[in-house]
This record gives C-alpha cells, structure tokens and sequence, in this order.
C-alpha cells in the first residue's frame, strides 16, 4: 500500500452563487490559503476575513458563510511509480457536507454525507507530475432547504430543515449552542495506491468470555483487485498469551475463532483494570506484505438485563456478569469547529470525568461519531459508551435517497467502532420518538417519521455488523410512552425546563436515566475572554446571548433567588450559578444511587461545551470545571452517605458501588456553625457488595427556628479512623442561613512528587470554600467543599508555579 497525503494547504475561495455575499466580503471571492483538515470558518478566521463568532454577539455578523459554495484546491505530485499501481483510491475521512471532487478538470463524484468515509476510484484521472483536484462545496442551509422543500416539512425542534442533510445537527444551532453551519475537508484526506489487494475492516468480536476462556471471532474484509492468490497472516496477543495463523484468502472475507486460555478481562472504571490485547493483521502475496493494520480491543461481555419487577421492568447493564451502575454524563463536541479540537482536549476532559468516578459517558445524537482518539481514550479509561447514531429531535426523511445515504453511515459506524470495548450500546437516536409522542399523544412511535430508520434498519445493520452489544431504539425510549419512568431509559426535563425546582428529582422513579441537567454560567476567565466589562451583568444582551434556551437567562435567576440571597456582582452571580447547579445534581444523582438498581443509571447533562455560555455543562469551553465538577467528585464516589428527607425526620443512605462487603463505623453529628455539638450518634455498618441501604432514621434535636438557621447534620463514615465518606445536611436554604465569618487559614507545602498540598482549618463553617491560584487553571482534587469548625482538610493539587509563588497567589474563600 502506497500512500500520498493531501493534508496541508490548500487554495479556498468563495463563490458566490446564490448571490447572497454581502458587498463588505466580496475579498473571498479571491484565492486564499486554508488548512486541511479545517472548516471554512477557521480559514476565514485565519486569514482574517471573519470576526471571532465567539466574542460578544459577532455570531450574528458572520451568517453570510453557509449560504455561499465554496471551492479548495491544491495541486500535487503523482510519481511514475505510484501511477503504475492497479487501483488509485481518493480517501477522504470527511467531507462537510455537500462536495463535489473534481481531479484535473474531469468531475469525479458528490457526496453528501458528513459523517462517513468515502473511498473514490482516481487512477483514470491522473497523471504521471503535477495534478489538480478541486472539491467544490455546496451550502447546506440553502441545499437542505431545497430537500425541505420537494418533499416537505417534517416536525424537527429548531431549524426544521436540518433533517434532510447528514450533518451534525448541533451546527444548525442548538439551546447550548450558536448557529455556525460548516463546510469543509474536516478529516484526513490522502490518495492510496495498490496492486493486488487491500485490507477493511478488521475486526475482534467477543463471543463469550469467563474467567477461564474466552471465545473471541477474528475477521477482516479482502478487496481484491486481480486473481493473485493472497494470505492473511494474523498475530494475536497479549498478558502472556499470543496465536499466530496465515489463511489463505479464498474469498472476499477471512473469518476464524479463537479461544483465549485465562484471559484478562476489561473492566468498568471502578470495578477493575482496562487491558487490551492486539491484533495484527497483515495481507500477504507470497512473502510480499502488501498491507498490515493493527487494532486493539479489550475482553469483555455486555448484556443489557430488562426484567419485570415490583416497579415495572429493569434497564440494568452487566459488564462481564456483574451488574453495573452507570454513572456518567452526556458528551457534545468540544468545538463548534471540530478539526480544532486537540488530542489532548480529548484527553483532558475524559481523563476529568475518570477522576469524578465515571464509568460511562454518552455522545450524544445531534453531534458527531467521535474521533478515534475519543474511543481509545475511552477504552484506556474505562470509560464506558452509549454511542447514539446522529439523529435527534425532530422526525427524519423516509425517502429512498435518504434511507441509502443512513444505512451506508449505520453500517461505517459500526465497522468503525466496534473492536472498542468502551462502546457497550448503540442507540438510535436522541428524543425522536418522545418529543413525536408528545405533541401527538394519539399516536405511538411507529407513526414518526423516520419511524423504519430507527426501528428496521439501524437494529439490522447492528444485529449484521456487530452482535455483541444491544441496540436500543432511541433516548429516552420504553414500552407505552416513550419516556416511561417504569421502563426502558429516562430524560428528566420537567425539573428545570419546565420550571420545577431540584428538589422536585426525588419524586422520580426513572430506571435508567440518560439526561437531567441544570445550567449554570461558565466561569468568570472564560466568559471575561468574550465580553467587554459593560457586558458584565446577568441581564445584559450579551450575556443573554451567551445563553441558547428560550428564557434560560430568567430561568438562572429564578432557581438562584430560590436558594441564595440576590447577587451584588457579576462575580457573585457566576459563583451562586454555579452552586445551584451543582446541588441540583447533587440532588438528583444522590436520589437514583440510593434507588440502587431499581435506579440502574446516571447521567446528566452535560459534561463539556463547544463554545463559552451560560449552559448544562459541568465543564467550560476553557476545560474549566465549574462548581458542579467537583460536586460530581463527591457524589459518584464508589461509597456514598446520604441523607433523605422523611416526614418524621431524616434517613441516612449508605451505597457502596464496591464489589466487597463495605464495613466501618457511622458517625453522625448535628453541630452549630462555631462547632457546638448538639447531638451525636454512632454504628456499626456492614453493607453487602455493589448495594444500597437505608441505615437508620433519627429525628435530630428540637431544634428552634433560630437554631435551625446555625447548625447542620454531619455524617461520616470511618474505617479504621479514616473518613470513607462523609456529607451534611443542612435545614435552610443558604440564603436563610446565619453563617460567621469562617476565619479560613490555609497552609501550602510541596510534595516529593512535585504537587503541592493546601492544608486548610476554619474557627466556623465554611461553606463552598473554593481554592484558586490567580493566573493558574488548576484542576484541584476537591473544591466547593463544606469546611467543618476546628477541623483540617488537605487538598492536593498540581501548578507549574514555584512554592513561594503558589504561597503569594492562593487565594480562598468561602460563602457567608
């Protein structure tokens, strides 16, 4: 296999066809130089053409660019020796989305599909030097609205002609994010050349695996290009094991099983360690390698357990026969302009929601199938993945053309992402069938339009291409009304969305839930980089549009004049965002664990943005983790205390998400806000593995109004003298409470290992006390934390500043 790149520069223009280019930016009609991979926008960009769409309102200012085609070329060397290959294919990761490739004035072939690869005969339109080749991109708003109207309109939340075009849906704008529609060469394109024969799809399924043997499917696609008799040579291995064999390729396909002596099983962050073997697949003509492609996978089974109980059925997933809670939260793309979003952005975010103690993260429907460093990530991190295929909201097209154009992606989906262990469900889409069932409440889901996508085709293609792993029509889905709480998998919108406060979560009796989420604003670093300072108000326009759901600014003010007192600043506006959304997830995630499995899954929404806004996400465009991030730390901590409200009372909850017999001593205390202890209880604790229990129930002390607004509930649970876990409950809202001056005292040390500890003491309560290093993005191991009177905390944390300097710029402070 020979290859030439045709990454790099590129030439781009604008043409304008649909005589829509504003006489202001008539200078793209000219050549300019792009970057491939790219978007058209981050050319622009770079060549300063556009404003950033990012900063203050300017999005509006830059709409003129998905109306117009635009046009890139690059010329290119084709040696002697590359020409002389039997097959000459053009193979394009990505293509957003309408394109028309033209090699050396002879139109080759169109396309208009996003999310797939496409693989084009080039060798009768090359020649031996110089080439040129063109793709010519059409404008998705205005071609998807041509599709809209031939064949009509269909009921779709936002733009409604989105549907008729596959793309990520997201770009059409979205109630998190702005309307920037690309076009572009988004993924790697290069020319392959060869002469016999060439590998696809290569692939490791597990049939079956125990602790003594797994049985594992080994194959690999061989598309010929002559009658030269060809092997396959496969070298398998891994943790002391390995298999070689050569098949001889009778065929178009190379298909045998393997059994694996005591293999090593991949496990779920949490309940035990990621390995992976390797498989390499090397296409052999006689001694000559023609080809080699290696591929990692991991050892494990998936089964999705849906039986009748006293609440009606169960959604449970096992992971190698162990039942598994799922605790996670929904991912978007990290960019509005993918081809810029780093490797190590990738890295960052998900190696964040490891260390909050997630074990599965969702991508979402309105956006991409991820790139490969998302799912190896991911496999590496045990990290598990409900992968949705991209549709959401809205009923889709059932048209030939388009049911071609979705069983081509379904069926590249699958190939592609099957070997990762990570993946361990496909779903058909994102609220489809219940926002149809919603606004029809006649009908049932079979009536959708789209109906046969999700239903027929999608479970086909995974049933022929995968096996392994199940499909489930769509999120939320179940028997009767799509979004169920006694079946099949749950979003939680009435809290929030439908104006209902937090505390409204524990009423919901959901068995799987995949969405719940409160906004908050993103962080001040972030949002000052977009803003001027007279955009520095909750209520300015700016920040008004920094915020895409319909009445969501209103919405932030409403849940924070529920809980904390009215903020006197911009600063104290983000910071009270900030934690009520991260006691509204709180809330929420601490009511399901203890449902514990009647409740067998938690996401929220949503761990990541795409752009800085006042949103869901527990994380900011910056990578900076608001308040709710460190919350998430806490309450999908592998053991967890809780309290419950009860009319006599309160409960106190213990789960345990360990796979052993959780033993300890309880220790509960309501103490005022100086330290005064009023109250104190103690137990014993033995709790059985991988459950949840009510432990015992107490009525605290009488407690006067007064003194209610100056004590809390302290519970923690000890082994061996060392705090497992702890939490507190307290009987007004923070806006109600009499809280002291806390008089924080921190004290900084290096470590041997080059982070350094905060040691932090208070003579009061402390409440949220955060930690920050001016000048530093620091992600600390616990912040936003309660700090007891007279007790010490130590948090650690890494800065590339010295020791004194870290001394000179902590900074603390706390709620009061």
């Amino acid at each position: 296999m020979k290859t030439i790149d045709l990454g790099g520069t590129w030439r781009y223009r604008a043409i304008d066809r649909y005589r829509t280019l504003p006489k202001s930016n008539r200078s793209v009609l000219r050549w300019m130089n792009g970057t491939v991979p790219g978007t058209v926008h981050t050319d622009l960009l770079a060549n300063r053409k556009l404003p950033d769409p990012f900063y203050r309102m300017q999005e509006t200012d830059v709409q003129w660019v998905d109306s117009q085609q635009w046009v890139y070329r690059r010329l290119f060397t084709v040696p002697k020796s590359f020409l002389g290959e039997r097959r000459i294919d053009l193979v394009a990761g990505g293509l957003d989305t309408y394109a028309m490739i033209i090699c050396n004035g002879h139109v080759v072939e169109a396309t208009e599909n996003m999310f797939v690869e496409h693989r084009i005969s080039l060798k009768e339109y090359l020649r031996e030097g110089e080439n040129a080749i063109e793709i010519h991109f059409d404008s998705p708003a205005v071609r998807s609205k041509a599709k809209e109207k031939e064949h009509g309109p269909l009921r779709v939340v936002l733009e409604p002609h989105r549907v008729y075009v596959r793309k990520a849906q997201y770009s059409f704008s979205w109630d998190w994010g702005p309307k920037l529609t690309t076009s572009g060469i988004w993924r790697n394109i290069s020319l392959e050349g060869y002469s016999a024969g060439r590998l696809a799809d290569p692939c490791v399924k597990v049939i079956s695996a125990t602790a003594g043997e797994a049985v594992l499917s080994v194959s690999a696609m061989v598309v010929r290009t002559g009658r030269q008799r060809l092997a396959l040579r496969t070298f398998i291995g891994g943790h002391g094991w390995n298999d070689e064999r050569v098949t001889e390729v009778s065929g178009s396909r190379v298909e045998f099983t393997l059994r694996v002596p005591r293999p090593k099983l991949w496990w779920p962050n949490g309940y035990g360690g990621q390995p992976l073997y390797a498989a390499l697949f090397t296409l052999l003509a006689g001694e000559e390698v023609l080809q080699e492609r290696e591929i990692r996978f991991g050892i494990r089974t998936v089964r999705l357990v849906q039986e009748a109980d006293r609440e009606g059925r169960s959604f449970i997933l096992e992971i190698n026969g162990k039942r598994i809670f799922c605790k996670g939260a929904d991912w978007i793309p990290s960019d509005t302009f993918i081809p810029r979003i780093k490797g190590s952005t990738y890295t960052t975010l998900l190696t964040m929601a490891q260390d909050a103690h997630m074990n599965m993260i969702r991508v979402w429907g309105g956006g991409i199938y991820e790139q490969e460093v998302f799912y190896e990530t991911c496999d590496r991190l045990g990290l598990m993945v409900w992968q949705d295929f991209m549709f959401a909201c809205g009923e889709y097209p059932e048209v030939s053309w388009f049911l071609r154009l979705v069983r081509d992606e379904a069926e590249k989906a699958v190939r592609r992402l099957r070997n990762h262990p990570s993946v361990v469900l496909w779903c058909g889409n994102n609220e489809c069938e219940w926002l149809f069932c919603t606004e029809n409440p006649e009908k049932g889901p079979d009536d959708m339009r789209g109906a046969k996508i999700f239903r027929d085709i999608l479970p086909e293609v995974v049933r022929r291409e995968d096996g392994t792993r199940p499909y489930w029509r769509s999120s939320p889905f179940g028997t009767g009304f799509p979004n169920d709480e006694s079946n099949g998998n749950h979003h939680q919108w009435h809290v929030w969305s439908y104006w209902k406060d937090y505390p409204e979560y524990e009423n919901d009796r959901a068995r799987f839930v995949t969405e719940f989420g409160f906004q908050a604003p993103a962080n001040r670093t972030t949002m000052e980089a977009v803003t001027v300072k007279a955009d520095r108000h909750p209520q300015s326009k700016v920040m008004e549009h920094h915020n895409k759901q319909v009445e969501g600014p209103e919405r932030l003010m409403r849940f924070l004049a529920a809980h904390h007192t009215l903020p006197v600043s911009f600063n104290d506006f983000l910071l009270k965002g900030q934690l009520v959304q991260a006691e509204a997830l709180k809330c929420a995630a601490e009511h399901w664990r203890r449902r514990k499995f009647m409740t067998a899954g938690v996401l929220f929404w949503q761990l990541n943005d795409c752009w800085p806004v006042s949103s869901w996400a527990v994380i900011d465009s910056a990578l900076r983790p608001k308040a709710a991030y460190y919350f998430a730390r806490r309450f999908f901590a592998p053991v967890l205390v809780s309290f419950r409200k009860d009319p006599r009372g309160l409960e106190l909850w213990v789960t345990s998400d360990q796979m052993k017999v959780l033993r300890g001593d309880l220790k509960v205390t309501v103490r005022s806000f100086s330290g005064q202890v009023a109250w104190t209880s103690k137990a014993k604790l033995s709790l059985p593995s991988n459950s949840s229990r009510r432990i015992q129930g107490f009525v605290p002390p009488d407690l006067s109004a007064d003194v209610r607004r100056t004590a809390y509930v302290h519970a923690e649970l000890l082994r061996n003298g060392k705090v497992v876990a702890e939490n507190r409950h307290f009987f007004e809202e923070p806006k109600h409470l009499v809280l002291p001056e806390p008089m924080i005292r921190v004290a900084v040390s290096a470590k041997k290992d080059g982070s350094f500890v905060a040691r932090l003491s208070a003579r009061a309560l402390a409440r949220y006390v955060c930690i920050e290093v001016q000048g530093s993005d620091i992600v600390f191991e616990d912040n936003f934390f309660d700090l007891d009177p007279r007790r010490q905390k130590s948090v650690t944390f890494r800065c590339h500043e010295s020791l004194s300097a870290v001394r000179r710029k902590i900074r603390v402070t706390s709620l009061i």
